[in-house]
């Protein structure tokens, strides 16, 4: 049965986080770098000097316990800890929320409000959002091998241990992935998916996946969209730059996770630039005049939801574990979920893949294109993932009776 959980962080923590911070040792930097080798250190000294002087965990803290019901239950060997919030709607829909990696639950505390007591005439939920194994207050896998599989058996095992025999999943991120192999694996208890980062690649043995990927990598061949549209070409072009450019820290978590601890474990001012880079790169900055579009505390929270509970090493293994098992290939590249499946594609997703790929491996019902947003959706525009979801799952002619 699940327990209500409080988070309390031990003072002692926050006293020696605090030491840490003032110990800070910056390294050197080439001038007028700004963040084309990584996190802008002007800012990070901005961030560092606001999280010393000026921010309180213990408000931070006590407004999570405040804006959100939470709970820790033993579930496939993990001390998972999950937020539950049930909608008075009596047609609600159970809804799986899976964050992914360097977020959290906190991505949602601006989506689940607006999910479980929506405005008339939309779909409500009951969310269930769990923090993954690994990550925040959920335990970390004490064996090898606890890859994508055996994080979406835990998620399926949670929600039947809550009553929710049938339900929905969303997510970014990882939590795309692990919406797809609810999907995959647990059909006959999730019955459908809703993605804000389309997991897929081409089929090599599908000659138009083979023309396609031709016509947006060879020389010249862009400027002429035939097997493409103009902005499918766009976004594979975003999505190559992104690889060959952002994409060295999945090579490091998936290879070296261990060593890549030490450091970040040891060093919150170390972990806070880990992250300002990613929430910096992956974002949709053109409102905020090109800066972070997201409020210090929010950055420095999230920080503290990996540094003060001690999970930030463990969290960096869903990369080694994805990799290593064959998760991440098998389920991105080989493997169809036939449930349906909605994708919201936000402008500066990291990637962004052609309709013709997702249809592939996917049963696609709805494909939304926004004008605006990035990575983190549920954050960024929340509003808008809510609706897109709403309208989605709300629709009987693709669910039917099913939770009725």
């Amino acid at each position: 049965m699940a327990t209500p959980f409080t988070i309390k962080v031990e003072q002692s923590a926050i006293d020696d986080l605090k030491r840490r911070l003032e110990r800070t040792r910056l390294p050197d930097h080439i001038s007028g770098s700004h963040w084309d080798y990584g996190t802008e250190p002007s800012y990070l000294q901005e961030v560092l000097q606001y999280w010393l002087t000026t921010y309180d965990w213990r408000a931070q803290e006590a407004q999570l316990n405040r804006s959100l019901h939470h709970f820790k239950l033993p579930v496939n060997t993990i001390d998972l800890h999950f937020v539950h919030e049930r909608s008075q709607h009596k047609d609600a829909i159970p809804l799986v929320l899976i964050h992914g990696w360097p977020g959290s639950i906190l991505e949602f505390t601006e989506l689940i409000p607006q999910l479980v007591n929506p405005g008339e005439g939309k779909q409500a939920f009951h969310v269930v959002a769990p923090s993954l194994p690994g990550f925040a207050f959920s335990s970390a896998p004490k064996h090898k091998g606890f890859g994508l599989k055996e994080m979406a058996k835990t998620f399926n095992q949670l929600m039947l241990e809550l009553g929710y025999t049938k339900y929905v999943a969303q997510g970014g991120d990882w939590g795309s992935m692990l919406s797809k192999a609810l999907g995959i694996f647990h059909p006959d208890h999730c019955k459908g998916i809703h993605v804000n980062m389309l997991a897929a690649s081409p089929c090599l043995y599908n000659p138009r996946h083979l023309l396609q990927a031709a016509n947006a990598y060879l020389p010249y061949a862009d400027q002429f969209p035939i097997f493409l549209t103009a902005q499918e070409i766009s976004w594979l072009k975003d999505t190559k730059r992104f690889m060959d450019h952002e994409s060295a820290y999945q090579q490091e978590q998936s290879t070296k996770p261990q060593t890549l601890g030490y450091a970040l474990n040891d060093s919150p001012a170390g972990l806070l630039g880990w992250f300002l880079e990613k929430f910096h790169q992956w974002s949709d900055r053109r409102e905020a005049n090109g800066h972070v579009p997201f409020s210090k505390d929010f950055l420095i929270t999230n920080t503290c939801l990996y540094w003060l509970t001690g999970n930030v090493t463990s969290s960096l293994r869903i990369y080694y574990e994805s990799k290593h098992t064959g998760d991440r290939a098998d389920i991105v590249s080989k493997q169809c979920c036939k449930v349906p499946t909605a994708v919201a594609v936000f402008p500066k997703e990291i990637y962004k893949m052609p309709k013709n790929w997702g249809t592939s491996l996917y049963n696609v019902q709805q494909w939304t294109v926004y004008s605006k947003g990035g990575h983190f959706a549920a954050k960024e525009e929340p509003a808008i993932l809510a609706q897109d979801m709403q309208n989605f799952f709300g629709n009987k002619a693709v669910f039917g009776q099913i939770f009725y």
